[in-house]
């Protein structure tokens, strides 16, 4: 294994394998990140190299995701993912540390955030609304024969490539190689498919934050894509007025996927925020 690549971890929490990813050293400060959904824990991949020598990084594939287990039921509100990531936490007996979220994480990053403020020393929340409706969601459609039908069975790992190319064109060809690479499996038949459940997308219940987001005493960088349409300028500066103490930063080039998309400018945004509010004097 090189020094860039993380550790890995499973263990069995609220009845289900979780599998996660560290860089770093153990006593060093930490930060949580969790991905999006049909996302997985290797997103956080140029986080975790570029800061490991301060922080000790940590990224979970959350339930239905990435080398994580599936619940029997497609069991995918908030509260679901909620309830794992507290059980993560007391798991690894994480006094206090820095979250950062993207998406589907973001929303569960909040909720966390909310409900245990004594333990976020800051919070960063990438390219999320407080509140989505599920049936607006432009590709509900897809997401519902997926969720019957199971995922796009490939022949080659390139024909992966190219299909999630098409979807995320601000994604560097890189970028959309190592996702592909950490976010598939081989069938028996020999050919390539996702690994996420089938069923996550479709099955994802978000719950509305708003109300929740004045609770969130940590600072707060909301980080949005500027070229995504998930979180317009508007609701991004109406999310700045309902937490208590938060800015905003937007990556120019980058769509929905901002870690992936600008890594480089992405990290350093991060990096800043986290110095700036001295997170290494919060163990």
């Amino acid at each position: 294994m090189s020094a860039s690549e993380p550790c890995q971890y499973t263990a069995e929490l609220s009845g289900l394998r979780l599998h996660w990813v560290e860089w770093g050293e153990r006593d060093a400060p930490i930060i949580l990140a969790l991905h999006g959904v049909s996302g997985m824990c290797r997103i956080w991949d140029p986080l975790g190299q570029a800061l490991s020598g301060r922080y000790r990084v940590i990224a979970l594939d959350q339930r239905g995701h990435g080398d994580s287990a599936w619940p029997t039921e497609p069991d995918y509100g908030t509260d679901n993912y909620l309830g794992d990531i507290e059980a993560f936490v007391e798991h690894l007996e994480l006094a206090r540390f820095a979250l950062v979220g993207l998406s589907m994480g973001g929303m569960n990053s909040m909720a966390y955030a909310a409900r245990h403020p004594d333990k976020v020393t800051q919070l960063v929340v990438v390219d999320i609304r407080p509140a989505l409706d599920p049936d607006k969601r432009p590709n509900r459609d897809q997401d519902k024969r997926t969720a019957e039908t199971g995922h796009t069975a490939f022949t080659t790992l390139d024909g992966a490539f190219i299909a999630r190319k098409f979807t995320h064109p601000h994604t560097p060809n890189e970028s959309v190689r190592h996702h592909v690479q950490h976010a598939t499996k081989q069938l028996p038949d020999g050919r390539w498919t996702s690994k996420h459940d089938p069923r996550a997308s479709f099955h994802w219940k978000p719950r509305n934050l708003w109300q929740e987001l004045p609770r969130i005493v940590a600072p707060v960088l909301i980080v949005r894509g500027g070229e995504s349409p998930v979180l317009p300028m508007e609701t991004a500066e109406h999310m700045c007025e309902a937490f208590p103490n938060a800015r905003l930063v937007t990556i120019d080039g980058a769509a929905h996927t901002v870690p992936e998309d600008q890594p480089e400018k992405f990290v350093a945004a991060v990096e800043e925020f986290l110095a700036n509010d001295a997170l290494t004097s919060a163990r």
